[in-house]
């Protein structure tokens, strides 16, 4: 569970880094789950449902280069587990209560030389709402600095509740909105460590230019009584019961 000062903090700044709460024979668990998703990927030459490839530009894909694994607890449940992982689902409970679902699962492997992920977006922009009753989730399962990729946050940008226009990428991978860079820090932090924050809160990442891979899985937290017209509450598709009273 949160502090009242955690959660303050959280309210005010539009984040909270939990640093490594997973241990390093919890990431033991979970690290080969995904290096054999990177394995699976490098048989890929084209997309796939679920699977999407960096690519050149000129937007072909890069053969055996995996962009993202799009609902990857749907290909991959075992890391539903990780989602009830603790302190981690104590901290978004303090948040949104006991009752939760997590929904829009994702892997961003980032691979060297030059993984990609996603310019500066809101995640409410996607979910079609200014609402805070969702807490976005990502899970740093290697280091992430800035030559490798870490999250970018612009702090309180959340506040004011409003959803800017996104526009395409140039690589057609997503979307993106314009942000005073200026106004931006860097979370850079050790492997096992997670970072929640408002789905209104503006953020992206660096290109990866290292020759380390960055491995992160992100989802979203949502009471189980909030609808979502993307994300339904039908026990099909991407949304996943995580926590019961």
């Amino acid at each position: 569970m949160l502090t009242s000062a955690q959660i303050a903090q959280y309210q005010t700044e539009g984040f909270l880094i939990l640093q490594q709460f997973l241990s390093t024979k919890k990431l033991g668990k979970y690290l080969p789950i995904l290096e054999h998703l990177v394995v699976e990927g490098r048989a890929l030459t084209e997309p796939q449902p679920h699977w999407s490839l960096e690519v050149t530009e000129d937007r072909q894909p890069v053969a055996g280069q995996v962009h993202k694994v799009q609902g990857v607890c749907v290909v991959e449940p075992r890391l539903l587990d990780l989602a009830r992982e603790e302190p981690l689902l104590g901290s978004v409970t303090s948040l949104l209560g006991r009752n939760l679902d997590v929904f829009g699962t994702k892997f961003f492997p980032k691979l060297p030389p030059s993984g990609t992920s996603v310019g500066w977006h809101q995640d409410n922009y996607y979910f079609g709402t200014n609402q805070e009753r969702i807490v976005s989730c990502a899970i740093y399962m290697q280091d992430t600095d800035r030559t490798n990729g870490c999250l970018r946050v612009i702090p309180k940008s959340h506040q004011s509740q409003n959803i800017r226009q996104h526009q395409p990428m140039t690589n057609g991978q997503s979307q993106h909105t314009k942000v005073d860079e200026t106004k931006s820090i860097d979370v850079a932090v050790p492997a096992g460590t997670a970072v929640i924050f408002s789905p209104n809160l503006l953020h992206g990442t660096y290109k990866n230019c290292s020759q380390r891979s960055r491995y992160s899985v992100v989802w979203h937290y949502i009471p189980n009584d909030f609808g979502l017209t993307r994300f339904p509450k039908s026990g099909e598709g991407d949304r996943h019961a995580i926590s019961r009273c």
